[in-house]
């Protein structure tokens, strides 16, 4: 039986609001295919995985993923990075979300792997972020490079 946890359900509308979005986003999957630029919105769907959501169950470490649905306001330009937007199979790994301010926009980054990123041009910040539904277990965890540097150096 899956345990029970808290569904996360997160408003930024501000830069330190947006870094704890980002905290619960770091490692989550996107598919391109799920990413929308509509109007003056754009959503995307990340598989996201649950860093503060472990269980032991008979010596063995359980860890949790789950689908989150993430919308930006007040969108005026996208631009994409390292990817086409034809690239409807292709599922990007997101490492860190930051706010940049210029001289007349504000700009939103997403950062993921291999060099690709999403830029949003936002007359101003304003971020919803909530859990789908359950998680589910898995037991893969993301790790990176620094992380596989410690266990080589012990």
């Amino acid at each position: 039986m899956i345990p029970k946890h808290k569904m996360i359900k997160m408003r930024a509308l501000d830069k330190d609001d947006l870094h704890h979005i980002a905290e619960q986003l770091r490692d989550g999957l996107c598919p391109i295919l799920a990413m929308v630029h509509e109007k003056e919105s754009f959503t995307l769907l990340v598989n996201r995985f649950c860093w503060n959501h472990e269980d032991k169950i008979e010596d063995e470490t359980l860890h949790y993923r789950s689908h989150v649905g993430l919308l930006f306001r007040h969108v005026e330009k996208v631009q994409r990075k390292g990817f086409e937007q034809h690239s409807k199979e292709r599922i990007l790994n997101l490492l860190h979300i930051h706010l940049k301010e210029e001289k007349a926009s504000t700009w939103v980054h997403l950062v993921f792997s291999k060099g690709c990123e999403i830029r949003l041009c936002v007359k101003k910040l304003e971020a919803y972020l909530s859990d789908l539904h359950d998680p589910w277990p898995t037991r893969s965890k993301p790790t990176h490079i620094h992380e596989h540097l410690e266990e080589l150096a012990s």
